[in-house]
C-alpha cells in the first residue's frame, strides 16, 4: 500500500493547562506500496503523530494524507474504522495485549471483529502462531509470557488479518537487546515473506538498519529518504 502525506501539519489544541503544541510542520513524504520505511528521531520529534495520521488514527490540522487510493484526511470516521480493520495492522512498543485474552484469542481478535467463520480464524491464527514461534503457548495469558513473547503475540495480532500495511511505533523500546533483534529479525521476516508496506518508527540506529530507508525526522520536520545497505 502506497501512503502519500501532501504538505501536512498537526497542531495540538490548547486548553486551560497548556498552550497549543505544533507537531508535524508541512511534512511531506512519498512511501511506495511494499516499501519497509524507518522514521527515525528522538523522543517527542513527531514519529508517533506521522504514525497515527499514517494509520488513519488522527487527521492532520493541514495538508492531506492517502493511503492507497484513500485520501483519510477526508474520510467519515465509519469508514476510517473499517479501514484501519481491515487494511492496517499496528505494533505498539508496550504490546497492548489484552490480559483477560489467551495468546490464541488475542491474536484472533481482529478476525473476530471482521466477523469471519470460527474455522476460518482457527486456520489463519494457527497459520500467524506457527509464523510467530508461538504454538506452543497459545493458552497462555500475557502475565504468564515473556516481554519478547508478548511482543511476538502483538505482533501475530498484527499481521492475522494480512493488512497491506503495518505500523511499527518502538516496538522493541520496552526489550532487552536480544529480544530486540529477534522482534526485528521476525518484522524483516515478514516483510520479506509477504511484501507489506512497513513504517517503523524507532530512535535506534541499529533498529533503523532492517529498513530499507530512514526518513529523518526533527522538531516536527522530515528529511529525505536515506537509503540503507543490508
Amino acid at each position: 500500500m502506497r501512503i502519500r502525506l501532501e504538505h501536512v501539519s498537526h497542531i495540538y489544541g490548547s486548553s486551560d493547562e497548556s498552550a497549543a503544541v505544533q507537531v508535524l510542520d508541512d511534512a511531506t513524504i512519498d512511501i511506495a506500496s511494499g516499501d519497509f520505511a524507518v522514521l527515525m528521531g528522538a523522543s517527542g520529534s513527531g514519529k508517533s503523530t506521522l504514525l497515527h495520521l499514517m494509520g488513519a488514527v488522527d487527521r492532520p490540522t493541514s495538508g492531506r494524507v492517502f493511503l492507497g487510493n484513500n485520501e483519510t484526511s477526508s474520510m467519515g470516521e465509519g469508514s476510517l474504522t473499517q479501514l484501519r480493520r481491515t487494511a492496517v495492522g499496528f505494533i505498539f512498543q508496550f504490546f497492548n495485549l489484552i490480559p483477560t485474552l489467551n495468546v490464541f484469542e488475542n491474536v484472533a481478535f481482529p478476525l473476530s471483529l471482521a466477523h469471519l467463520g470460527r474455522a476460518e480464524i482457527s486456520q489463519r491464527v494457527s497459520a500467524t502462531l506457527e509464523q510467530i514461534g508461538l504454538t506452543q503457548r497459545t493458552a497462555h495469558y500475557p502475565n504468564e509470557l515473556s516481554g519478547g513473547e508478548m511482543q511476538r503475540v502483538a505482533i501475530g495480532r498484527a499481521i492475522v488479518h494480512r493488512p497491506p500495511l503495518i505500523l511499527a511505533d518502538e516496538p522493541t523500546g520496552n526489550l532487552d537487546s536480544a529480544n530486540g533483534t529477534m522482534i526485528l529479525d521476525l518484522i524483516r521476516s515478514i516483510h520479506e515473506s509477504q511484501r507489506p508496506t512497513i513504517v517503523m518508527a524507532t530512535h535506534s540506529v541499529e533498529a533503523a538498519s532492517y529498513g530499507d530507508y530512514i526518513i529523518e525526522v526533527a522538531d516536527g520536520r522530515v528529511g529525505g529518504k536515506l537509503r540503507i545497505e543490508n
